[in-house]
């Protein structure tokens, strides 16, 4: 195992890093369509130039929603950094304030280190196997009284129709969250359950599954599966997440 308290300073310097440069280019973004027609604008470009060139020093080859590498590239790496520079580029592009950093290092297949770092508030969530989840330089503390207030609380999201406003409406309460911010709901006790329905891609959920799973909470697939984050085309089965793993939902 290499060392992840060394790669989590260095995630960490480049989340922060990445949060200037999207501050800075909020106001002066401009977007175009990528071949998926997903959005992308030059503010993502910025912040994946920003990150890539701080986790390079890290001698470990760099997976980026902006830079994927192919998996005939990756399938054999024991270790790879996933990043996502810009997730929400949606709401950036609003001025919205529900956008994040993402960055994740996957070693076989499972992400084992994490950062989301929540830009507009400056702050930053972030763990590796080895410590408790920290929220800037304090470890997240909450007890697990606030977590039981918020357990039959679900996030689903602003900009994509994924049909979790159907099961929130049978089963739950709901409350709509963009980006990956809904792990830091998750998190900071503000809910409790994540339904994600469709074909998520792993840049996007790797970050929040291990923090989530660090926290004492737990996500998987409707097989009760873990996810695979280095899969041949990045795509990801519907899933749930629990901020607690004692919440699990019957049938889930």
């Amino acid at each position: 195992m290499k060392n992840l308290d060394t790669l989590l300073e260095l995630a960490l310097k480049a989340g922060k890093e990445a949060s200037k440069v999207l501050l800075e280019y909020k106001d002066k973004n401009t977007l175009w369509l990528k071949d998926d027609d997903s959005p992308v604008g030059l503010a993502d470009i910025k912040s994946n130039e920003a990150i890539s060139e701080i986790l390079a020093s890290s001698d470990i080859a760099i997976c980026s929603e902006e830079n994927i590498l192919s998996y005939e590239e990756r399938k054999n790496l024991e270790y790879f950094w996933l990043i996502d520079p810009l997730d929400g580029t949606k709401s950036y592009a609003k001025k919205d304030k529900e956008y994040c950093v993402l960055i994740a290092l996957i070693h076989k297949n499972t992400p084992v280190l994490s950062l989301i770092g929540d830009v507009e508030n400056n702050v930053f969530y972030y763990a590796h196997t080895y410590t408790k989840v920290y929220k800037n330089n304090e470890i997240l503390n909450l007890s697990l009284e606030q977590y039981e207030k918020v357990r039959n609380i679900a996030l689903y999201s602003k900009n994509h129709d994924n049909n979790e406003d159907f099961f929130i409406q049978n089963y739950l309460e709901g409350v709509k969250v963009s980006s990956a911010l809904k792990f830091v709901y998750l998190l900071e006790a503000k809910a409790g359950v994540y339904p994600r329905f469709g074909g998520p891609k792993a840049w996007d959920i790797a970050a929040g599954d291990f923090l989530i799973k660090q926290n004492g909470g737990i996500l998987y697939d409707f097989n009760k599966k873990a996810l695979d984050y280095n899969s041949p085309d990045f795509k990801l089965p519907s899933f749930i997440a629990f901020a607690k793993s004692e919440f699990k939902l019957k049938g889930f």
